[in-house]
């Protein structure tokens, strides 16, 4: 197979299973506050997982391009998946 393949695929795959693990996340979290609350959670989530994944990032490239840079990025997608389900959330509610 193609390697871009691969790579589109397995970015596939983590986003999928980003977005439904953020949703049933925000299932639970409407339980028990206000739904506005619940978003600002994110929110704050978000803004404080990409800017943990973005310092490591950076610290680790000072090693050099390798696999551990995926200790930065990791956190750094996540945290946008939270901002991006938290400014979906927003314009729907």
């Amino acid at each position: 197979m193609n390697l871009v393949l691969i790579t589109a695929l397995v970015v596939l795959f983590f986003l999928v299973i980003g977005m439904l693990t953020t949703s049933m996340e925000f299932k639970k979290r409407k339980l028990y506050h206000t739904t506005q609350n619940a978003y600002n959670i994110f929110l704050v989530k978000g803004v404080n997982n990409i800017s943990v994944g973005l310092a490591l990032y950076l610290g680790l490239y000072t090693i050099g391009k390798g696999p551990w840079l995926l200790g930065g990025l990791i956190p750094l997608f996540i945290g946008n998946m939270y901002v991006l389900f938290y400014l979906l959330g927003k314009e729907s509610s």
